[in-house]
């Protein structure tokens, strides 16, 4: 294994708890892309990272360890907590919010890659290969949304600049998903705070983008969560002063009532799920709720939540 990937693999164990284990099989198909791995927790909380295509192992394992530990760092994380009573329509806003917050988060991965030199030509040439088996060019609009963010996703690997090839071979996809690059490009993702930022504006740009192309918004503000990045002053604040609870439409993925969901009033985006009994659902319960320190609701409810 490369020292520089060996030296990632060793912090990460270093901010897990149980142990963290290592597979990697399976032949190597020429291509790279983003489902050659991923992770699997066994019964005994042993963590395996597998990779299953040996094409270039170095970026592909280290493409999934990143992910780990931007997430053992306090980097927000994407949760879904609500339904909609359609699973279709789950699945669908499962995968393109899932698209889009990946796409800021391999942003990150990416810069870290190519300051340890594992972006070589032939990476690029394998990468390219890949998106090219798995996004067909158009032929027909039906495909749009998911060209848009198979594209957006390739733009961040290649800092904005796609072989004319394939520029020329999405016409009308391209101009979308290099508008959510630039906005992606514009935002300093190095922080928890600022990628939590990039994603809420994500997230809003591309509603009104799919909208203008006559398909319904996803309302990802309030259907998935992105957990909260806060000040150690916002903290002390009351609930009240942070976030307006909302009575959504939705179902509580896990209990399936009515949901409550916790908007920031300064961005509108969800940030938590309050997992409330009925009891906990009254008029004057919900007065004693929004005047208690955030902290303490955080804490109470075993909340995801990182300091700035």
């Amino acid at each position: 294994m490369q020292k520089d990937v060996q030296a990632l693999l060793d912090e990460v164990k270093s901010h897990y708890d149980h142990p963290l284990e290592v597979a990697i099989n399976g032949e190597a198909s020429g291509v790279l892309t983003h489902d050659q791995s991923h992770q699997r927790l066994k019964k005994d909380g042993t963590l395996e990272v597998v990779v299953t295509d040996t094409t270039d192992v170095a970026y592909t394992l280290s493409h999934e360890l990143l992910h780990l530990l931007f997430q053992m760092k306090g980097y927000p994380q994407l949760q879904f907590h609500l339904l909609s009573g359609d699973p279709q329509v789950d699945d669908q806003l499962y995968a393109t919010s899932t698209a889009l917050y990946n796409a800021a988060v391999h942003m990150l991965v990416v810069a870290w890659q190519r300051e340890h030199g594992l972006l070589t030509d032939k990476v690029v040439a394998q990468v390219l290969a890949g998106f090219k088996q798995n996004v067909p060019a158009e032929a027909d609009d039906q495909l749009v949304i998911y060209r848009i963010l198979s594209l957006l996703d390739l733009l961040g690997f290649l800092e904005g600049q796609l072989p004319d090839e394939l520029a020329s071979a999405y016409p009308q996809a391209l101009p979308y998903a290099q508008e959510l690059f630039s906005l992606l490009d514009d935002q300093k993702l190095a922080s928890p705070f600022g990628l939590r930022r990039a994603i809420v504006h994500l997230f809003e740009r591309f509603d009104a983008q799919i909208e203008k192309l006559g398909y319904q918004p996803t309302n990802d503000h309030e259907f998935a969560t992105v957990s909260p990045v806060l000040s150690k002053r916002q903290l002390r604040l009351t609930l009240d002063q942070v976030y307006l609870i909302k009575h959504s439409s939705y179902r509580d993925r896990d209990t399936k009532q009515p949901a409550y969901v916790a908007m920031g009033r300064s961005d509108d985006q969800n940030a938590f799920v309050l997992p409330l009994p009925e009891k906990e659902t009254t008029p004057e319960a919900f007065q004693q709720l929004y005047q208690q320190p955030l902290d303490s609701v955080l804490t109470k409810y075993g909340l995801d939540f990182t300091i700035r």
